[in-house]
């Protein structure tokens, strides 16, 4: 990259970071005021159902790109399309419990609070019973956080995107009704396998600090032990139309960052996520051959110092397929060893707690700051993501920790701006401080969601204390970071003192850690046999800076034309063999990227039928299809440009791009190729 170029791109994290910070400059406010409320519908359930539905998440084209903050870019379409996976769960007359996997950055609190108003009134699902989980892909919008510090620094570009929010937000509400009223008779088994080889420890320094750790040299193979290798599943199987069970599918968790796609990208993508999923959905469609579309929640652990071990110089969609593809194959294994355990007899719990860090800073032993702040550690960027110009400078690159004046609540941070002047520019009202934790149990399996990203070791000590309080028998157990909402990271009180990036990143200082840790064993030590148990505040009220990225509907009035025939690229360095060409349709607002678009058809004759690879349809539901826009053509109207990547996979012959009617546009194909 040319200077000019390197100044370009950071001028934007810089001016931020170095707090010359300016308000979003949008001059309006989203309000929204919410009820907490008991679900009006009471069930009269017998047994253990189970129901689920995937609904795509997909966004136009124009939308902030999160996880890479200012170093990101506005996705102009999709190569992988983004889903959110429901599982709803119930046994007897007890609560149920929701379970969503949703292809983001994370969960949103704000999200998961108005999706409980709504079901209330038509469902049997209480606030506590729902988990929001994102698999914190880096190449999915944000934007829709119930505070206005990550909705400004969590994207490329700031501000609440109402738009944005309502949209998934009624998706959602209409995945969880899908499922709640298909669930019929169903089956439960659990376990787990280990994965090594696919993850690295990014923060070793920071790692070899635990008291713990038993390592006192670094050496280059640590970075490979120093992981959870933990692959934790929960196959769900139902009562088809047939009489028999068969999978609805399985909910699991692996530690992984989501990061094997660069910032560089511009197309919206589930990341390493995105092939495991889909694996095992084949598998479970071409085995079973169910009446419905299983699904994969994969949802992401104790990620927050396991990278991605991609190859440096082929960082992108080759090893995001080679690494994603590698957890698949074992998920399938896991899968299928978990046949002859099924049971109708697994109960369910959980205990929900919902706790306001500005009110409640103590539980025990455990204390976290009454004000959160931003370490310099995290202006430099991650090990294997750092922050041009910053991460060079002293004080700001990883491993600079502050040796003296450690008494104070921030420990061993150095304060962006030092301790009197963050607050100017970043006041305390900006910061996330709701925090909803959750203990949730499914047969013998114990989760542990919370709205940060965990380190290897943190997550270790959850489980274990989790697991020493608990009377109810336990097999296997896990952290789902990233889950109803976003906090940044938590790392060990030890971990923290040597201030890389995730110590820099944990807002509320180093008591962090077992303040969450004393959190998650109280609420499983008093986890119910069966049913829920919730603990939320009467109501809700936010006022978030908003400025809308959304598009509003906009009416094209041209007709869809070629613009250049289908080319063959081919590979060269990272890059895939893909065939590609452009054409005009209808605008971003009404494009509708959440329903499929795209199919490859081949020549037979004088026919042309649907092209299938393994008894699967070629299309952009899978993850050799990727659509963007270009530019704008007038009149309402955009240029799309199609790529169909790997066509090597296919015999020799002719093919066709099959673009699907959209906005009173009918079906429109390419030249053959």
């Amino acid at each position: 990259m040319k200077p000019n170029q390197i100044v370009k791109k950071i001028q934007p994290y810089l001016i931020s970071i170095l707090l010359i910070f300016s308000a979003v400059a949008c001059g309006t406010v989203a309000e929204y005021k919410i009820a907490y409320k008991k679900p009006e519908v009471i069930s009269k359930t017998r047994g253990l159902v189970a129901g689920i539905s995937k609904v795509d998440l997909t966004p136009p084209p124009g939308l902030p790109l999160a996880g890479y903050s200012k170093m990101a870019e506005t996705e102009k379409g999709f190569r992988t399309r983004l889903y959110a996976r429901i599982f709803y769960i119930r046994k007897d007359a007890n609560e149920p419990v929701v379970l969503i996997q949703s292809d983001l950055l994370s969960g949103s609190l704000l999200i998961h609070h108005l999706l409980a108003e709504r079901l209330a009134s038509k469902t049997d699902i209480s606030f506590g019973g729902i988990v929001f989980a994102g698999t914190h892909t880096h190449s999915a919008p944000a934007n829709f956080y119930d505070n206005n510090f990550y909705n400004e620094f969590a994207s490329n570009k700031p501000g609440f995107d109402k738009g944005w929010t309502d949209f998934v937000l009624d998706r959602l509400t209409n995945g969880v009704e899908e499922a709640y009223k298909s669930a019929k008779p169903a089956k439960i088994a659990s376990g787990k396998t280990a994965i090594w080889g696919l993850t690295r420890n990014r923060s070793l320094d920071a790692y070899r600090a635990n008291k713990n750790s038993g390592f006192e040299e670094l050496k280059p193979e640590i970075q490979y032990q120093a992981i959870n290798p933990d692959l934790v599943m929960i196959r769900i199987d139902a009562q088809d139309k047939d009489g028999r069970y068969k999978p609805l599918g399985a909910f699991s968790t692996f530690s992984v960052h989501g990061t094997t796609v660069p910032n560089s990208n511009d197309v919206a993508n589930a990341d390493v996520f995105a092939y495991p999923t889909r694996i095992l959905e084949k598998k479970i469609r071409k085995d079973f051959k169910p009446s419905w579309d299983p699904i994969h929640a994969l949802n992401n652990s104790t990620h927050g110092d396991n990278s991605p071990d991609y190859r440096e110089d082929m960082q992108g969609f080759i090893e995001s397929r080679r690494i994603g593809e590698a957890i698949g194959a074992e998920a399938s294994k896991l899968f299928d060893s978990l046949q002859n355990s099924l049971s109708t007899e697994a109960n369910l719990s959980f205990n929900t707690r919902e706790v306001d860090l500005y009110e409640n800073q103590k539980i025990a032993d455990a204390e976290v700051c009454d004000r959160p702040y931003v370490g310099t550690a995290l202006t430099g960027g991650a090990e294997d993501g750092l922050t041009p110009v910053l991460s060079w400078l002293p004080f700001f690159a990883e491993g600079w920790p502050r040796w003296f004046l450690t008494g104070g609540c921030q420990g061993h941070k150095r304060i962006v701006g030092f301790k009197y002047l963050q607050p100017i520019v970043l006041p305390k009202s900006k910061f996330p401080h709701k925090l909803l934790l959750q203990s949730v149990k499914i047969a013998d399996t114990l989760l542990l969601p919370v709205p940060f990203e965990v380190t290897k070791e943190s997550g270790k000590r959850f489980v274990d204390e989790a697991l020493k309080s608990s009377s109810q028998p336990i097999k296997n157990a896990s952290v789902i970071s990233c889950a109803n909402g976003y906090f940044g990271y938590v790392t060990t009180p030890e971990e923290y003192t040597r201030q890389h990036y995730e110590g820099g990143h944990t807002l509320y200082g180093p008591g962090t850690q077992p303040f969450l840790q004393a959190h998650l064993a109280d609420l499983t030590k008093n986890l119910p046999a069966a049913g829920g148990k919730e603990a939320f505040p009467a109501s809700w009220n936010y006022e978030l800076d908003r400025s809308d990225r959304f598009p509003e509907t906009e009416k094209s009035e041209g007709v869809r034309e070629l613009v250049d025939s289908p080319e063959l690229i081919l590979a060269e360095e990272n890059l895939e063999k893909h065939w590609v060409f452009r054409y005009k349709d209808v605008g971003r607002s009404e494009i509708s990227l959440h329903e499929s678009l795209v199919s490859i058809e081949y020549k037979e004759g004088n026919d042309w039928k649907e092209l299938t690879l393994d008894g699967e349809p070629v299309d952009d539901k899978g993850v050799d299809i990727e659509v963007r826009k270009t530019s704008n053509s007038g009149k309402g109207m955009a240029v799309y440009q199609v790529r169909w990547y790997n066509p090597e996979q296919i015999a020799k012959r002719k093919y066709r791009f099959v673009i699907r009617p959209r906005a009173g546009q009918a079906k429109f194909v390419s030249p053959e190729f």
